[in-house]
Parts: C-alpha cells; structure tokens; sequence
C-alpha cells in the first residue's frame, strides 16, 4: 500500500529531476564523442575513446547511485530500485562483446560471460524502469487532479514506449523481423529510446514542471546559504 515515501535524508523528487538529464542525454553524448563512428550501441562506447567510455561509465554510475538511495512509497519498490542499481552499476563494470579488437564492429565471436552479464543486466536495468513508470501510472491513476491525469498518460505512454522498443530488440534476435535492411544501429536506438522514456517519466515524476502538477503537488528547489 502506498504511504509517504521511506526516504528520510534524500529528497527524491530532486534526485529524480537530476537523473533525467544524464537520462536524456547519454546516448547523444556517447554517438558525439566516438567521432567517426556511427555506433551501433551506447554500451559499445566502452571500447572507443577515453572520453566516451568516461561518460558512459560515469553516468550509469550516478544513475545506479541514484537507484540505490530511492526507496519509493513501498517496500517492493525499495527492493526493485535496489535490484535496479545492482543491473546498471553490472551494465556500466562489466563490457559489452561488441569489440573484437579487429575493427570497432569487427566479426562476431564467441560469447564472454562478462558480455553475457552485461546483456543480462541491460535487459534486466530497462524492464525494472519501464515496471517504475507503470507504478508511476498506477499512483498518478488514483488521483483526482487534471494534472494527475497528464501525468499518468506520460508514464503509460514511457512504459509502452520501454517495452516496444525491447519488444523490437527481441523480434529482431528471434529472426522473425530482420532490422538490418533498415538500420544497422537498432540496439543503439532501442538503448536510447528506453532511456529517453525513462527520463521523461523521472522529470515528469520530479513534480517540478508547472503545467502537469498542480500548486500543492509542486517541488520547488530552494537555494540555502548556509
């Protein structure tokens, strides 16, 4: 049953709003800074340049630093944030096997369990947040306000957006839709579309923005100098 949330020294509704610009912003930040390279996955930043390796690691890590401090307005959803750190601090230690050393998207090789963990991982990390924009929809559903209402669209709509975007990734690795005559980057844009999903609900769930939460549901940030 929903209640006030567990945090007590942590105001999450600031956190989350933080959390949606490296949400946001990291697939873009990770294609600029592999110059010359139209990569096929953000994980695959791993293995170009210093500096794309520097913000893939390092925004995962925030991220699953955030995960790890949120506890939501439940138990189980204490338990699945805490899950959900576990998945991307695992995305961001353990690379992908999207580097052969013979070329940035050389031929295939065999399968290595840190590449296996990894996949695992990615896919574990986007089901549990687009399950959190579910919830988001299911606590914004109960409330009455016009603002309320928006804001419950925003998390479905993120949440189907997560799972079609997988649901893409999955149709293409079972063979029975080949995305290859399209685009060679569908893993890249299946990873970006689940993290923009995932910001947008996180920005939308900081209760910050004016024109879907109302006066009393509003968080303002407020600058002490002290």
């Amino acid at each position: 049953m929903d209640r006030k949330p567990l945090d007590t020294e942590i105001d999450h509704h600031t956190a989350k709003f933080i959390v949606r610009f490296i949400a946001l912003s990291l697939a873009i930040l990770t294609d600029l800074l592999a110059p010359g390279v139209s990569i096929s996955s953000i994980s695959l930043s791993y293995h170009l340049t210093d500096n794309a390796r520097n913000v893939f690691v390092g925004s995962l890590c925030v991220i699953s630093a955030f995960l790890w401090s949120y506890n939501g307005y439940s138990l189980f959803q204490a338990v699945l944030s805490k899950v959900g750190e576990v998945a991307v601090a695992a995305v961001a230690f353990f690379p992908c096997d999207c580097f052969t050393g013979r070329g940035v998207e050389g031929a295939a090789r065999e399968p290595t369990m840190t590449g296996i963990v990894h996949t695992a991982s990615a896919i574990l990390m986007l089901i549990i947040l687009a399950i959190f924009c579910w919830l988001f929809y299911l606590r914004a559903k109960k409330k009455d306000s016009k603002e309320a209402k928006v804001r419950g669209r925003i998390y479905r709509i993120c949440a189907v957006v997560m799972v079609g975007a997988m649901a893409a990734q999955l149709l293409d690795i079972l063979g029975w839709i080949d995305f290859s005559g399209i685009t060679h980057r569908l893993t890249y844009y299946v990873e970006a579309t689940g993290l923009t999903a995932f910001g947008v609900a996180w920005l939308t769930a900081s209760r910050m923005l004016p024109f879907i939460t109302n006066e009393e549901e509003r968080i303002k940030i407020e600058l002490s100098g002290r």
